[in-house]
């Protein structure tokens, strides 16, 4: 019974002098995040590839308790329709091949699916799945709305994937579309992050919740206070959620995940504070 938390990165300028200090060098804060986070989301190799020696650089900077969730390459999760699938198999095995030194610091991969690809292209996500060899979890985000549709879509695909034990990715945008954009900020979240209905349901052991936090922060109590009740459930159930924060800026996303782990210790799920974020400068200078 567990739960990581983490960032959408490790790098932000507005954490310097409160995540990490100025002095160290960017090469090295990945090794201060983990300090505070048990996990990071990294979408940089759903860009590019990434080479393996700057990969084992990020592995022996964490502890062995640290999890990368990576994200997988595009050209996998974005091309299908216009790549042959020997195509996509290939970069998909490959890719496997790519984490399998990191193992040990692997979390749940995930797999990222487009908002066009939709229901009637199960069958291609279900051939992914199948050909999943790493030892690590899968998890699995879709955002066509066929598979939210609360019907025989929906639940075909959460059968497919509780039988292959791969977890839906739950994506929680309510909070960026709950007010109009009154910033650029909140405006740019309103036009990337997608606008699908947040359905937490755990097909595995490993359920992965993105939340995606609005920058007026105490509008975000009402959400995260429903995340604590799931959390405790699942937490109860013997399973072990990974819980990525992000904000619209991301500037405030590490302050919204210690709100939650807060609530979690207030209704018991658990016994103690799991992530302590340090004191900012400003925080320090009234000691």
């Amino acid at each position: 019974m567990t739960i990581l938390y983490g960032m959408a990165q490790w790098q932000h300028p507005a954490w310097i002098d409160w995540l990490y200090s100025s002095a160290v060098p960017s090469g090295e804060r990945l090794a201060e995040y983990a300090n505070v986070f048990s996990s990071v989301e990294v979408g940089s190799t759903f860009y590019a590839p990434v080479a393996d020696e700057q990969l084992m650089r990020w592995y022996r900077q964490v502890d062995a308790e640290f999890r990368f969730c990576f994200k997988v390459p595009q050209q996998i999760s974005h091309a299908s329709a216009q790549r042959s699938w020997q195509e996509v198999r290939d970069d998909w095995l490959a890719f496997q091949q790519t984490l399998t030194p990191l193992t040990a610091k692997l979390g749940p991969t995930m797999l990222q699916l487009p908002g066009r690809l939709a229901g009637e292209r199960l069958p291609y996500i279900l051939a992914l799945m199948d050909e999943w060899q790493l030892s690590t979890p899968l998890s699995v985000e879709v955002r066509h709305l066929d598979f939210f549709d609360k019907g025989e879509c929906e639940t075909d695909f959460l059968k497919a994937l509780s039988e292959r034990q791969v977890d839906r990715v739950v994506m929680d945008s309510r909070p960026v579309f709950s007010t109009p954009a009154y910033n650029d900020s909140l405006l740019d979240a309103q036009q990337k992050k997608p606008r699908v209905p947040c359905h937490p349901v755990a097909t595995a052991a490993t359920p992965i919740v993105r939340y995606i936090g609005h920058p007026n922060l105490p509008r975000n109590h009402v959400w995260l206070d429903q995340w604590a009740v799931k959390i405790k459930q699942w937490l109860e159930q013997g399973l072990s959620p990974i819980v990525f924060v992000h904000s619209s800026d991301n500037i405030a996303a590490p302050t919204l995940a210690s709100w939650l782990d807060d609530k979690l210790v207030a209704n018991g799920a658990l016994s103690s504070k799991q992530l302590i974020l340090p004191d900012t400068l400003e925080q320090m200078s009234l000691i």
